[in-house]
């Protein structure tokens, strides 16, 4: 199960399912230098967060063993961060978990030839042609 949520982090790192957030400055900050003004709307952009190479080396690459350890050396924020974190993280890993498990138990998951997906950002990352995949009775 270890393994399969890795799996699970680094699908959700390389396709964040909400690819920015926006949150309200609740105090006057100064971050590097620079003046934060108490009221301003900043914009987080999570996507871009989990695929610079600065804190994942060669980002477009799926390698699931970047959370083999804690994610205390770069930031996985796929729940979002802070008080404002999503409270159903655990349930959302658990139903996955379960889910997968349950389709893979049972199927082989195959690829769609010729399909290529193709990303647009909204409010939610998704796929503007779909994400085929066949399943193929065990």
């Amino acid at each position: 199960m270890h393994y399969l949520e890795m799996v699970i982090k680094e699908s959700m790192r390389v396709y964040s399912p909400v690819p920015f957030i926006s949150r309200l400055v609740d105090k006057d900050v100064s971050l590097d230098g620079i003046f934060i003004p108490r009221g301003l709307s900043i914009i987080l952009f999570l996507h871009g967060i989990h695929m610079n190479p600065k804190y994942y080396p060669n980002p477009e690459k799926f390698d699931p063993s970047r959370f083999e350890r804690d994610t205390e050396s770069h930031p996985f924020l796929a729940f979002g961060t802070g008080p404002r974190q999503c409270i159903g993280q655990r349930f959302a890993m658990w139903e996955m978990k379960y889910l997968l498990c349950q389709i893979l138990r049972n199927f082989n998951i195959l690829e769609v030839p010729g399909h290529v997906p193709k990303l647009t950002m909204c409010i939610l990352l998704q796929f503007k042609n779909g994400m085929m995949i066949r399943l193929e009775p065990r």
